[in-house]
């Protein structure tokens, strides 16, 4: 037996459940449109998406045309806001996770940028001290006997070549300004002073870079994924600005090729418009991993539940419709099974029909009149089968009927076998 209350009940809080899901499937919606759009838009849109969704489903199994159109439109429209509560929960999900993995990239894409800093800085100072130590050898020779001028060493040492004619070009500016030939000797003189001179301007571009190079290392240990990407980029950037550059062209005669410290626009911690949310979102698509797959499932379910949902409430709420037709489809198959050549028999089939759709319609509104007396009375209304009743019986007293029992206060339906 089947207690009409109970149905009735149930199919109310399925209803009550169905709309409360769509509810919340309208917040996702919304808040996934309002990401990129004005929030009276998002709204609007959200409202329409839920209206259909909500009113396709409950009606879509007492359709009887056009039932694959709107069950089209329903998956089209079911899709939409999908893909939108997909938008808000990838973004609120994977917002922190996101900061932390921008940063962490930032970092590991600056620290090549370091290194190859420090790779130019250490070359020069590496050519620097070098470059001191032969001064330094030059300043011996020439201070004990003079000979600084008299080394050649062709093309083997540029920088040493350069620094001796460079002294030989100061003994003939002496000799054009003194008007005597400079003599060469031990002791100090204008040589001396020279290479003094350019010993001084090295060691001054060597203690630029060698503190240039201990500045780098300082920024290489601050330099980590915790700190935001703008702050990472304004250190890097500063060590890019500040690379001495012309000591490093003084001491190495050359130009260095520094690499560029990355755009901070590659590495989005947080989106800060709608195109940017949405351009990561739908990036996340192409590589799902497991909260990107989540956002995609948790939006799918919400929207199958009020599907699934409104259709066991139809179904529910179509049970009684059924019982109301079962006397209709019960005549039509008997008049498919009868013979026409039998005009007694057939006359008497008629008969009995008319006499079941003239129970079934009473049926119905005594039926009515019993639902309208539970709401007053809250009595018990149960459905019984008239094979569960009485002996079942293929003639027209076999249809439905009403009971009453008073002394049990309840309301017995009998359907029929």
């Amino acid at each position: 037996m089947l207690s009409l209350r109970t149905s009735r009940v149930a199919t109310m809080m399925i209803y009550a459940g169905t709309f409360l899901v769509s509810v919340l499937s309208f917040f996702t919606t919304y808040m996934g449109l309002a990401i990129f759009l004005d929030k009276w838009l998002a709204l609007i849109g959200s409202l329409g998406l839920q209206t259909a969704l909500l009113g396709i489903a409950w009606n879509l199994m007492h359709m009887k045309k056009n039932r694959m159109s709107y069950a089209t439109i329903f998956g089209m429209v079911a899709i939409f806001s999908m893909f939108f509560s997909y938008v808000n929960f990838n973004t609120r999900l994977k917002g922190e996770l996101r900061t932390q993995e921008a940063r962490a990239e930032y970092a590991d894409a600056a620290r090549p940028v370091l290194r190859d800093h420090a790779l130019q800085a250490k070359k020069a100072v590496a050519q620097g001290e070098y470059q001191v130590q032969r001064l330094s050898g030059l300043l011996k020779i020439e201070e004990m006997r003079g000979w600084a001028t008299v080394i050649d060493e062709g093309s083997e040492d540029p920088f040493l070549q350069s620094v001796i004619e460079g002294a030989r070009r100061t003994v003939v500016s002496w000799k054009e300004n003194q008007g005597t030939e400079y003599r060469q000797g031990s002791g100090r003189g204008i040589i001396v002073d020279y290479l003094r001179s350019w010993q001084k301007q090295i060691n001054g571009h060597l203690v630029a870079m060698e503190e240039y190079t201990k500045s780098l290392d300082s920024v290489a240990l601050l330099l980590d994924s915790e700190l935001p990407v703008k702050d990472q980029y304004d250190m890097v950037n500063f060590a890019s600005v500040n690379f001495p550059l012309s000591e490093y062209r003084m001491i190495l005669s050359s130009e260095p090729v520094l690499a560029e410290p990355p755009f901070t626009s590659d590495y989005v911690e947080r989106p800060t418009n709608g195109q940017q949310a949405l351009s990561l979102v739908i990036a996340d698509l192409g590589s799902i991993d497991r909260l990107t797959g989540f956002s995609l499932l948790f939006a799918f379910v919400i929207d199958m539940m009020v599907l699934v949902m409104a259709l066991c409430g139809s179904r529910t709420t179509g049970g009684l419709d059924m019982i109301f037709s079962r006397v209709a489809q019960d005549a039509s198959q008997r008049l498919k099974k009868l013979s026409t050549d039998n005009p007694e028999e057939f006359t008497q089939s008629m008969r009995e029909n008319i006499e079941w759709f003239r129970r079934a319609s009473q049926y119905g509104k005594d039926l009515e009149q019993v639902l309208g007396e539970l709401e007053t009375t809250k009595d018990r209304i149960t459905l019984t089968r008239g094979s569960e009743a009485a002996p079942a019986s293929p003639t027209p007293e076999s249809a439905p009927s009403i009971e009453v029992d008073e002394s049990e206060k309840k309301h017995r339906i009998i359907i029929g076998a």
